[in-house]
This record gives structure tokens, C-alpha cells and sequence, in this order.
């Protein structure tokens, strides 16, 4: 077969999602012609998208120093980087993109995201302004056109964001992205242009505490429908949500607190009643997932702790052994949309600290068979009580779109982790691919949320 026709059908193949056959083509070109580059662009974007990052960094960092399109390469080669967690790497390469096209505001966005989140705040609002001048917003097409609606995503840097990637991808609708600093004036007018639907992306309550009354002006401003209103989130801090839980039937909520991590320090000191009796959990305010998030079992463990973090405040939260009677840990994550709780994912190990990434489920069949089985049926798995117990939790929140990671302990009471809206609902699902249904199902809910309140006609206030 021709190469021209094999990267045609390479191209055709990949952006129909065929993977497979996408790298088989891909491959057959390179072996008429290995050097040939479409070829292997294409092969280093398959990979990527097959979380086959190292393979498709090793692949693409071929074409960085030959003739072709450099900034795309290099666009590749840091989205490689940021998915394998080398978030220095992976500015690097924005930042060699930004050098060939210096006013593309997406990748200034880019920048300045990595520059935030590696602690280089000065450079990064120098980048967000810089960004924000040359474009209010950033948009991402609707695959059809005209888009049935416009929607307004309320974006804060370094504040503890709704992760939107792949919510927002192949939508019906158009999504615009508007990066709030806080001084900056807005031409609300134009926004709300742009707004059928607002949604507010800020989450982390400690995070982007800075951010919720600037967003909540702006939105009220721009008026109309709002997912996930700043002044909901205000409320959902991780320590105001164990309060608002404690006392809701079937749940088993422990009553998380946040210290100062001087005042911990006191306590320590003086071996004071006061401080939490051990074991319990401790993690820095504002952080998600697991690599700050230990146990303590006595003071010292404590101590060690925090002379190895900056000083700042931490949650602490009584620990609760939530084996089940096999001896294993499962923690379930639900996504809630609008009045939906769908499944998103069951994760087991036989370690407390357990994340779906560092478990044992993409080699033991049998896990993967019980996660399947949950994410079919979960209501198998949370009878009628368990399941009057997450509805009131929905309901209690408020929020339009949330997750609630969650146990199950061996009298049947629902034992709440966390319950917030900065979750992450990921498409990348090759290793597990029965979990693909269950996730595009949350992706159609959020889609159908949006939908409804895009298109409502406006109620007249009541004189």
C-alpha cells in the first residue's frame, strides 16, 4: 500500500479513536519510510493517547532538532511530560513553543499554569496578564456549528480548579475560558456574550479562598444560570463538610479539623489533651491525592512531619479502619450531576492509602471484575440505606457538579472521605476499558446539565 494512502488511513483511524489500527498504519509507513515525519508525529500522538507517554517522548524528541513543525513537537513532547508528572520538563517544552509563537495566548495559558504550580508565581501572573491581555478568552470549538450554546467557564490560577479537559471535550457546545485575576476590570458585557451558562471552575476552598468573591461578583454580574455558584463552594472546605455530614443517617463522617501548623506545634510541645488522640491523618490545606497524606501513629511521627513541610496549616482527621472482612480497603468515588450520583470508580488494595494509580488493579483480574461489576450496578453494592445516605449527602452539598469518595465499614455505614468539587473525571481508561461506559455517562450527564440550564427560560422575578 502506498504510504500517502496508509497515513491517510493512519489519520482517519486516529481521530475516529481506533487506536490500534491508527498505530498499525502509523507503523507500516515507518517501516517503507522510517524517518518519515507525519509518520511519526502521528505515532507520538497515538501514543500519548494510549498513556504510552516515555514511548511517545522517546518517539517525538526524534523530531525536535529536524525540519517540521517544531512548536507542535514540542507542544506534544510537554503534554507527554506533564502526564508522567515532570512538570519542569514539560515548561520547558511550552515555554521552547512560546519562543516560535511568543503571543499564542493557549500556550501563555499553558506557561503560566506550570510556572503556578512550581512555585514561580511572580513569572506565572506576568504570563496570566500577558495571556489575558492578548485574549479575555480561551476558546475550545463545539463540533458542530453553530454550537447549540456558549458556555462560560469561571477559571482561577492556582486556586484549586474543577478539572474540565475531558468534560469539555467533543461538545455540542462551545466552551469559553476566562482566567480571573483578581484586579483586573472585565468587560462584562462581552462575557456575557459568551455566557448561556456560567460555570465556575474554583473548588479548593483553601486553595482559592482569594478567588470566591471575586467570582461571585462576576458571575452575579454577568447574570443568568450558574453551575457550582462561588458561594456554594465557600462552604466546602473539608472540615465544614464533616460538620455538615456528622449527623446524617447511614454515614460515618470522621470530624475533620484544621490546625495551624504552630498551633501543633504547641500542642505537641506540652503534650496537650487537646491534640487528637492517635492514630489520625494528616495532610496540608489545599492538597488532593496521596503524596502529602500520611498516618500518624505518636507524636514524633507528627513532629517529623511537619519540620518536613512548609508552615502552614493541615488537616487532621480521626483514621477509621475500613476493611472489609477479606482484609482489603475499597474506597468508591460517585460524581454527582445535578440529581444524578453516578459511578465513576472502585478502587482496592490492601493498604489504607489507597488510589486507583498505585493499586495492584491493572494486573489482578479479580479486581477489576469487582470494579466492573460496581460500576454496572452499583446499587448491588449500596443497598437502599447506603443509598438514602448518599442522596442526603447530594443534597445537603448543594453544589451542582461534585464527587464523593467514600467506604463502606463492616456495619453498612457509608464512610465519607471527601466530598468536593475539585475531583478528577479522566477519560484515559485503556488499562481498564469497562470503566470508558461509566465515565462518558458522567461526561453526557454534565453535558445534559449544561444543556438544560443553557436553554431555561428565565423566570421574572415575582414583584
Amino acid at each position: 500500500m502506498p504510504i500517502d494512502r496508509l497515513l491517510s488511513l493512519a489519520s482517519s483511524y486516529q481521530q475516529e479513536g481506533r487506536l490500534d489500527l491508527a498505530e498499525n498504519h502509523y507503523r507500516k509507513a515507518m517501516g517503507i519510510e522510517p524517518d518519515h515525519w507525519d509518520a511519526c508525529f502521528g505515532l507520538g500522538q497515538v501514543l500519548i493517547r494510549q498513556d504510552r507517554f516515555d514511548e511517545a517522548i522517546g518517539l517525538l524528541g526524534q523530531l525536535v532538532h529536524r525540519s517540521g513543525d517544531r512548536v507542535a513537537v514540542h507542544r506534544q513532547l510537554g503534554l507527554a511530560e506533564a502526564c508522567m508528572g515532570r512538570r519542569q520538563r514539560a515548561l520547558d517544552h511550552f515555554k521552547h513553543a512560546l519562543e516560535h509563537e511568543p503571543d499564542d495566548p493557549a500556550t501563555l495559558h499553558i506557561v503560566a499554569n506550570f510556572q503556578q504550580s512550581l512555585g514561580l508565581n511572580t513569572e506565572a501572573d506576568a504570563t496570566y496578564r500577558r495571556a489575558v491581555k492578548l485574549k479575555p478568552l480561551i476558546t475550545v470549538p463545539a463540533v458542530i456549528s453553530p454550537p447549540d450554546f456558549r458556555v462560560l467557564f469561571v477559571f482561577g490560577p492556582n486556586a484549586g480548579n474543577t478539572p474540565i479537559e475531558y468534560l469539555i471535550e467533543q461538545a455540542s457546545f462551545e466552551s469559553n475560558i476566562v482566567t480571573l485575576l483578581q484586579d483586573m476590570d472585565y468587560d462584562v458585557d462581552r462575557l456575557r456574550a459568551y455566557a448561556n451558562v456560567v460555570v465556575n471552575l474554583i473548588s479548593d476552598v483553601d486553595r482559592g479562598h482569594a478567588f470566591l468573591a471575586p467570582a461571585q461578583a462576576l458571575v452575579e454580574r454577568i447574570g443568568g444560570p450558574v453551575v457550582n455558584h462561588p458561594k456554594t463552594i465557600a462552604g466546602t472546605s473539608r472540615d465544614s463538610v464533616a460538620r455538615l455530614l456528622a449527623t446524617l443517617p447511614g454515614c460515618r463522617v470522621p470530624q475533620t479539623r484544621l490546625y495551624q501548623a504552630a498551633e501543633l506545634r504547641d500542642l505537641l510541645a506540652c503534650a496537650s489533651p487537646a491534640l487528637p488522640a492517635f492514630p489520625f491523618l494528616v495532610r496540608p490545606a489545599g492538597t488532593h491525592g496521596g503524596d502529602d497524606f500520611e498516618k500518624m501513629e505518636n507524636p514524633a511521627q507528627l513532629q517529623a512531619f511537619l519540620g518536613g513541610h512548609e508552615p502552614r496549616s493541615h488537616y487532621l482527621t480521626p483514621f477509621v479502619d475500613y476493611r472489609s472482612e477479606d482484609g482489603y480497603f475499597r474506597k468508591y468515588r460517585f460524581i454527582c450531576v445535578d440529581d444524578e450520583i453516578l459511578p465513576y470508580h472502585l478502587a482496592i488494595d490492601d493498604k489504607w492509602k489507597v488510589h486507583h494509580v498505585t493499586t495492584r488493579m491493572a494486573t489482578q483480574t479479580w479486581m477489576q471484575d469487582e470494579e466492573r461489576a460496581f460500576l454496572k450496578d452499583p446499587w448491588r453494592v449500596f443497598g437502599v440505606e447506603q443509598q438514602a445516605a448518599l442522596q442526603q449527602i447530594r443534597d445537603a452539598i448543594g453544589l451542582d457538579f461534585f464527587g464523593i469518595d467514600c467506604a463502606l465499614d463492616r456495619d453498612g455505614a457509608v464512610v465519607v472521605f471527601e466530598v468536593n468539587a475539585s475531583m478528577l473525571v479522566h477519560g484515559r481508561n485503556q488499562q481498564f476499558p469497562y470503566k470508558t461506559e461509566a465515565v462518558e455517562r458522567i461526561k453526557r450527564a454534565f453535558h445534559g446539565l449544561l444543556a438544560r440550564l443553557a436553554t431555561a427560560p428565565l423566570l421574572k422575578p415575582i414583584d
